[in-house]
């Protein structure tokens, strides 16, 4: 689908009703813009915990549970602890 929008830079009901007609086709194409995500506790909890898997293996332990820094709980931990700066 192509479309064309024409905007009368005189009118600002006009180019606020574009606004909102660009914004309803990026809800029912399913379009990011901006580039901004929303990121859950839970799944940032999960990105930390893998990361902090990758470097316990770099670090040389061969099983990760060997790092405490792996563990659930201390990530959790972690993340509760700056989940309130991301505001």
């Amino acid at each position: 689908m192509k479309m064309t929008i024409v905007l009368d830079t005189e009118d600002p009901e006009g180019i606020s009703d574009v606004s909102k007609m660009v914004k309803i086709l990026q809800v029912r194409l399913n379009l990011q813009m901006g580039g901004s995500k929303e990121i859950t506790k839970l799944r940032l909890i999960r990105i930390i915990q893998d990361y902090a898997k990758i470097i316990a293996f770099e670090q040389g332990h061969e099983n990760f549970k060997d790092a405490k820094y792996t563990n659930l709980r201390n990530v959790k931990d972690y993340v509760d602890g700056k989940w309130e700066i991301l505001d």
